[in-house]
């Protein structure tokens, strides 16, 4: 007997970015766990699956299960205000460098002043930690927006991987112009249909502006760990602890499905069913990583 599992995917976002949704072909990407007799299923392919989303047939294009590493793009200040929390933000690096488990990738990205790549995508736990020590302010303006989507378009989305950020970051509310909305939608559309997570620190000043509130909203939109302080001696202590929870994230989707298949961009909150053809399998469909 074939079971069916329906669920709805929906888009939170928050009140402060408006919504702004593309026409075009999409590629979606939802999260199946498969059991038999109380057993994960674990030898289904694309070919197994039958999707309808909102009524339409839908081929699944790609059914993998989700035991490949993450890749996780680090991001973090550099800019004029951090020269004097040097010594907590390399501490914190290296704490984050030593709780990750070694498969997965990262790549060490500074947004001081302009986009910079300290390390590229890298399972060498010495090589970062050899720019770790390194690290020091690069001055300028903190440019986390334009980072944070360069950096998307560059090493997240060409592959398949489980992206995530880890954002290291102050704000102190100089600055305020007009931020990349449009943009920001389209990122934060794409990167929440692949399924990503975020997590990160804010350090805060006497005020904040919008780094601060796109960080919140990109990590909250993905049910990261968010931690808004007013110093920077909580950066070790809280980077460990992200790295310890993307340790922990990670073989829960070690036995689930990550499953693509094009869509139509237009629908914001799409109503999804998927079947299977193989019998006496029962299909639990999720939204994001990791259950």
């Amino acid at each position: 007997m074939t079971r069916r599992s329906a669920g709805c995917l929906a888009i939170l976002l928050a009140a402060l970015i408006s919504t702004s949704v593309s026409a075009q072909r999409i590629t979606r990407r939802i999260f199946v766990a498969a059991t038999a007799a109380g057993s994960p299923v674990l030898d289904l392919t694309a070919a197994d699956f039958q999707i309808v989303e909102n009524g339409t047939k839908r081929e699944a294009t790609r059914a993998a299960l989700g035991k490949a590493p993450m890749r996780i793009v680090l991001l973090v200040d550099s800019s004029s205000a951090i020269p004097q929390m040097l010594n907590h933000f390399r501490a914190g690096l290296n704490a984050f460098f030593d709780a990750l488990p070694p498969e997965h990738e990262v790549v060490f990205i500074t947004t001081g002043g302009q986009t910079r790549i300290r390390v590229q995508p890298t399972t060498d736990r010495a090589a970062l930690k050899t720019a770790a020590g390194r690290f020091a302010a690069d001055g300028g303006a903190n440019s986390f927006l334009d980072t944070l989507l360069e950096s998307d378009k560059r090493f997240l989305r060409p592959v398949p991987q489980w992206p995530v950020f880890v954002i290291l970051t102050t704000d102190n509310g100089d600055g305020r112009v007009a931020p990349r909305i449009t943009e920001y939608n389209q990122f934060l559309m794409s990167f929440l249909q692949r399924g990503g997570s975020a997590h990160g620190i804010v350090i805060k000043g006497k005020s904040s502006g919008q780094i601060a509130e796109i960080a919140e909203n990109l990590i909250e939109n993905t049910g990261g760990i968010h931690n808004v302080v007013n110093q920077s001696t909580a950066v070790e202590a809280q980077l460990k602890a992200i790295a310890e929870r993307l340790a922990s994230d990670h073989p829960k989707m070690a036995n689930v499905y990550e499953i693509d298949f094009p869509s139509d961009g237009k629908i914001e909150q799409p109503s999804i069913e998927i079947n299977t053809g193989r019998a006496n399998v029962t299909l639990r469909l999720f939204q994001r990583r990791p259950l």
